[in-house]
């Protein structure tokens, strides 16, 4: 895979973080996006990668980091569309969906949903002459729900239902589409109410695995959950997912 290139967005922590360092482990040339520099540049040291500033928000800034990697790299053949938030910064507390501010809805929705939409904006012209595969991540929040962040799980099933949308509208293509949809896997984002026991939180490397699989061998369309390190992933069938 040396003459591989693959790009991920929300690189610089957590699992995109343990993503680029997987795909690079594998061969893989990875562009490192994120809007830490100062990590992102560490990593893409680390993994003999390239940072590229990338605030998903914008399209510019996506579009900006997206021909760097083209430049500097090559065309992807892998993406991982993966920058994510919540609706308050780690350990806050968490607020009523009338107390949410204008401010803070729009900062979630831009990079939990904006973001996805800019990424599959630019990548899909870009890799459909040579093929390829995107992955994005949701969340089981996205198939149920979190109480404390109604915002963190509609961005989340918005995700899923545009992943499972743009991949029907691209059957028979060049690039493959899937989703990703983690249980609680140990991050920054992670309040601390979730790390109890009960809730199995993954290392990043696991979850990780999946990504990395799914990139390669993912089919297209597929949703596909991983809940904790000791139980395996299994996939979400379409009729599940239906109203």
């Amino acid at each position: 895979m040396s003459d591989t290139v693959a790009l991920v967005t929300g690189a610089a922590s957590g699992i995109g973080r343990a993503v680029a360092r997987q795909l690079a482990a594998d061969g893989c040339r990875v562009a490192v996006c994120d809007i830490d520099a100062k990590a992102g540049k560490a990593l893409a040291a680390e993994i003999d990668g390239r940072f590229y500033s990338c605030d998903v928000r914008h399209l510019e800034s996506v579009q900006a980091a997206f021909n760097g990697c083209v430049e500097t790299l090559g065309t992807p053949t892998f993406v991982h569309l993966n920058a994510g938030i919540m609706t308050v910064p780690t350990n806050d507390p968490m607020l009523a969906i009338e107390d949410v501010s204008e401010a803070q809805y729009r900062r979630i929705v831009g990079v939990n949903l904006d973001g996805v939409y800019h990424g599959l904006k630019v990548a899909l012209p870009l890799m459909r002459p040579a093929g390829g595969a995107i992955t994005l991540t949701a969340s089981i929040a996205g198939l149920g729900q979190v109480p404390t962040d109604p915002m963190y799980t509609a961005t989340k099933y918005a995700v899923i239902g545009l992943g499972r949308a743009v991949a029907a509208a691209n059957e028979g293509g060049s690039v493959r589409i899937n989703v990703i949809c983690p249980g609680v896997v140990d991050t920054a984002i992670v309040p601390d109410a979730y790390r109890a026991p009960q809730f199995n939180v993954m290392p990043p490397e696991v979850l990780a695995a999946e990504v990395v699989d799914l990139l390669k061998h993912g089919p297209n369309g597929e949703v596909r959950v991983k809940m904790s390190e000791e139980r395996a992933a299994f996939t979400v069938q379409p009729q599940d997912l239906s109203g």
